[in-house]
């Protein structure tokens, strides 16, 4: 932990008066209880391990997080874990890719250019367990994590049995979900 030392940046004749010495205690002492203090809050992010699940809810809240509620505590941990980096790459694919994978066991994005859609426009295909609240989460997600020029077309689902597309309206105001079942 940091110590700050008073003396070293306040002249001697000031410390020698009474009056100046306990003025630079005071701030010495407050300066102290501020390193402490952020000292503190920067171990929110660092000592999830051992968080209860109701205080990670409470820092997603505090710190506008992107975060399911419902998910497993382990998720949890993560996503508040790794909050800091994630927030520096939000408005690029690497942001989507690193909250699906948290909650998938792969996800990966494939920008226009790669499928030969239209300008802006990107699919999304994660692999893992599949339902209709991970469905709504991932799309909230993509929704938040994506640049706001950036459309998502479709997002596919990669099980062992068949790939599951999951179609979005794009060009509407709300996201419609159609899911085909055909295998690719």
């Amino acid at each position: 932990m940091f110590e700050f030392d008073i003396s070293k940046w306040v002249p001697k004749f000031i410390l020698d008066d009474k009056n100046g010495f306990a003025v630079a205690k005071a701030i010495e002492a407050a300066m102290q209880y501020l390193n402490t203090t952020i000292s503190q809050s920067v171990d929110q992010f660092t000592e999830v391990e051992d968080m209860p699940e109701w205080r990670l809810d409470e820092l997603a809240w505090e710190y506008n997080i992107l975060y399911d509620y419902g998910a497993e505590i382990d998720l949890k941990r993560n996503w508040i874990a790794d909050a800091i980096k994630n927030y520096a790459c939000y408005g690029t694919p690497d942001a989507i890719i690193r909250y699906l994978k948290v909650a998938f066991d792969s996800a990966e994005v494939k920008e226009w250019w790669e499928y030969g859609g239209d300008p802006f426009h990107f699919n999304v295909t994660v692999t893992g367990q599949w339902s209709d609240e991970q469905n709504k989460w991932a799309l909230k997600a993509i929704k938040g994590l994506k640049n706001s020029r950036s459309i998502l077309d479709n997002i596919f689902f990669n099980s062992e049995d068949s790939i599951s597309q999951i179609k979005t309206g794009a060009a509407t105001a709300g996201i419609e979900i159609v899911v085909n079942s055909e295998t690719f």
